[in-house]
């Protein structure tokens, strides 16, 4: 995981040129498709995991959740997040954790990751990430996954503002360059999973109730954003993967 470690740190020193780009895909599509997956939060306790600068583990918050818990592996990530609740503080803990080796933080009622999996360099590897998500959740628990959409069209993707360069008849856990059009572009190594794969590998971790959607574009989009949201929304780059610990 030390690459993966290394780029976000890096990511994190320039991480307003990235905001500017990948903001328009969040707020249209991301976030409204994670929100209403979400539900209601109100009084839960939800652990964040890969939670980068914390954008979306403060709005979990903000969403009436009672404890939120975030974790990266990347420090500079984490600094970032703590740097805003510190400016505006709304009582959130941060944790530097690889995801593979973080302990149990606790019985949440809510686990989330956005944009996680895709870092699993294994099939192995995933379903150790899966394991310590599921042993994190208490009985009755929810997963809500944002997960990159194998099968995303180039078309949706540059109308989200990146690129991939996957490689061609992909294998599972191939690794694969994203790059996101800042100036220069900000590049970013990812892993090839198909969602059918992912599926599994949670019920093989002992989720049920696994199911998935694509991201769809939110109710308050403007009307001058309504072309552009529409191409990112034709084969999304995300998906939404939700999951229950019985």
């Amino acid at each position: 995981m030390s690459e993966q470690v290394d780029q976000y740190d890096q990511i994190a020193a320039n991480f307003d040129e990235l905001e500017a780009i990948i903001h328009f895909v969040r707020e249209n599509l991301d976030w409204p498709s994670f929100e209403r997956a979400l539900g209601a939060l109100q009084n839960s306790r939800v652990l964040d995991v890969g939670c980068g600068e914390g954008g979306f583990t403060r709005r979990i918050k903000e969403l009436g959740a009672a404890h939120v818990v975030g974790t990266d592996l990347s420090a500079g990530m984490i600094a970032l997040a703590e740097q805003t609740e510190q400016r505006e503080p709304i009582g959130i803990e941060y944790h530097v954790y690889d995801l593979e080796a973080m302990p149990i933080l606790g019985e949440f009622d809510v686990v989330t990751a956005v944009h996680v999996l895709h870092y699993a360099d294994s099939r192995p590897a995933m379903a150790t990430m899966a394991k310590v998500m599921y042993a994190n959740l208490a009985v009755g628990g929810r997963l809500v996954v944002l997960s990159g959409n194998a099968d995303a069209s180039a078309r949706s993707e540059e109308a989200a503002g990146f690129r991939t360069y996957r490689p061609e008849n992909a294998r599972e856990g191939d690794k694969f360059k994203v790059a996101v059009m800042t100036n220069p572009p900000t590049e970013i190594e990812v892993h090839h999973w198909p969602t059918a794969t992912i599926l599994d590998v949670l019920r093989e971790a002992g989720f049920a109730d696994v199911r998935w959607a694509p991201v769809t574009i939110g109710d308050s989009v403007a009307p001058a954003d309504l072309e552009r949201a529409t191409r990112c929304a034709e084969n999304p780059t995300s998906l939404i993967l939700t999951a229950t610990k019985h």
